[in-house]
């Protein structure tokens, strides 16, 4: 039977009051303090403002699904099968703003209807969000570590390549790059890449957006220091920075030279 959009949303009218007991509380408890900080962000109004009309259409909305994958990772799932555990939770559904929750099969074809330009939307709501954290939290000098990490998938999956996986060279895997701030923990930018793409050689493109965001958000009301691992140590990496008149400090490996 096909349930009504109507039917699937719930609204959240008030707070719930915390009691500590021993006994009656359920696992996710801590979520009505998400909910409440979200509220405070007003994260769904910008969601819904900033992403929704940028992804596909689906019966729940993009917004509950968003707030529905942010729940699952903060309360330890990994995958779209670890919603499951949560489809009886009380707490979980008023966080997300629904009445049930998709099956994992419902959320993985909607992930798949996804393609890179529906992702501006939610690169421009992270821009956002960060921002703001950054100029509250009164530091005035912007710390800027920038890596890549190795994520290891099965044989299947779309995009993944054999490269620089430490682990297991031959296991195919993703690569992706962040920038985050240090002092306040807040992410600026991610970009996924496959495993065969080499740090130092694909991040000047990554480099330059960044540092037009930095502009765009900040202005130059900031100082600016970036802090790289060897991978970085290119001539052509830190005649970026040079120009863009950053500070930095970047690992030099032994065996480099100019690239």
């Amino acid at each position: 039977m096909r349930l009504k959009t109507t039917d699937l949303h719930a609204r959240v009218n008030a707070p719930l009051v915390l009691r500590f007991k021993a006994r009656g509380l359920t696992s996710y408890a801590g979520l009505e303090l998400v909910r409440r900080y979200w509220d405070g962000l007003g994260l769904a109004g910008l969601i819904r403002d900033r992403v929704a009309s940028h992804l596909p259409g689906t019966d729940y909305g993009a917004t509950p699904i968003i707030l529905l994958l942010l729940t699952l990772i903060i309360v330890g799932g990994r995958r779209l099968a670890h919603m499951a555990w949560l489809e009886r939770d009380p707490l979980v559904l008023r966080t997300c703003g629904l009445t049930r929750i998709p099956t994992a099969r419902s959320v993985g074809r909607w992930l798949e209807r996804i393609r890179m330009r529906d992702l501006v939307g939610l690169i421009s709501l992270n821009e956002k969000v960060v921002s703001e954290a950054v100029r509250t939290s009164g530091i005035r000098r912007l710390t800027i570590d920038v890596d890549g990490s190795v994520v290891s998938t099965g044989l299947t999956v779309r995009g993944a390549r054999r490269g620089y996986n430490p682990h297991n060279r031959k296991a195919p895997s993703y690569y992706p790059i962040t920038a985050y701030e240090a002092q306040t923990g807040q992410i600026l930018r991610v970009q996924n890449r496959s495993g065969n793409v080499h740090d130092g050689k694909a991040s000047i493109g990554f480099l330059r957006a960044l540092f037009g965001q930095i502009r765009t958000s900040f202005g130059r009301e900031f100082a600016v220091e970036f802090r790289m691992d060897g991978a970085f140590f290119r001539q052509d990496v830190i005649e970026l920075l040079e120009r863009r008149g950053a500070e930095y400090a970047i690992k030099v490996p032994f065996y480099a030279g100019w690239a």
